[in-house]
């Protein structure tokens, strides 16, 4: 059984917008917020992954969700889901993405791994 690494510490500067992850096995992770508003995982930005039926439905975000500018306004803008992941309040009103650790692993730009 693969359990996810959790967080040791996390880091954000809202002035040069970005969020640093230090993992418990001592990698750290640093995103821009616009690499993470464009990588949300909810179901309206992504609706491959929560496709129960497997239509022909596009692999890729939209337009929309590929140029997103990842603003927040505040510290309160980001907020932890019990123990498992982080959740962002978005200044262009979006919200419903929940990003849960091993998500964030994934894609963090030191782990070249595509989101799909």
């Amino acid at each position: 059984m693969n359990i996810p690494l959790k967080p040791t510490g996390i880091v954000v500067d809202l002035k040069q917008r970005l969020l640093q992850i230090n993992w418990e096995d001592g990698a750290q992770s640093v995103f821009d917020f616009d690499t993470l508003r464009r990588a949300c995982p909810c179901a309206e930005c992504r609706p491959w992954v929560h496709d129960l039926v497997k239509t022909t439905m596009p692999r890729e975000p939209s337009d929309a969700v590929k140029n997103a500018r990842g603003e927040l306004g505040t510290m309160q803008d980001i907020q932890p889901v019990g123990t498992y992941a982080l959740h962002f309040n978005w200044a262009d009103g979006h919200t419903y993405g929940i990003y849960d650790w091993k998500y964030l692993r994934e894609i963090s730009p030191a782990y070249s791994t595509q989101v799909t």
